[in-house]
């Protein structure tokens, strides 16, 4: 029983490595319901509709000038996990969620019908 246990750890561990460094944000962030899909946007609209930073912080942090401030990085691995046929869509939780200040609004990435991976781009 010992020896299974312990095969099945080394399967997780290796798999969760392939999956490359998924927080826990990532992976709660991951799994929206469908129900929150907004609008189906281009690449080009999701990054011209959250151009980055353009104030003073670029001196200091010059990465946040690009697409998505501060969160370029998870938007860039977003867009590296895209495939034929994936889709971009603006994505919000409802309204009560706002009201208990636990909205989240941003992009999914959408892969036959399902979002697989989101970067949020506001909370309260």
């Amino acid at each position: 029983m010992r020896l299974a246990q312990r095969l099945w750890c080394v399967i997780l561990l290796g798999y969760a490595a392939l999956l490359g460094p998924m927080t826990a944000a990532n992976a709660a962030d991951a799994m929206i319901p469908k129900a929150w899909l907004q609008q189906r946007v281009s690449m080009a609209e999701a990054e011209a509709a959250h151009p980055g930073v353009k104030d003073e912080r670029i001196k200091q942090f010059p990465d946040a000038a690009k697409p998505f401030g501060f969160r370029n990085r998870e938007w860039e691995d977003l867009k590296a996990l895209m495939m034929p046929g994936d889709e971009i869509w603006t994505f919000s939780s409802p309204p009560e969620s706002w009201q208990d200040l636990a909205g989240r609004a941003g992009v999914a990435l959408v892969r036959d019908g399902i979002p697989i991976r989101v970067v949020v781009t506001m909370m309260n």
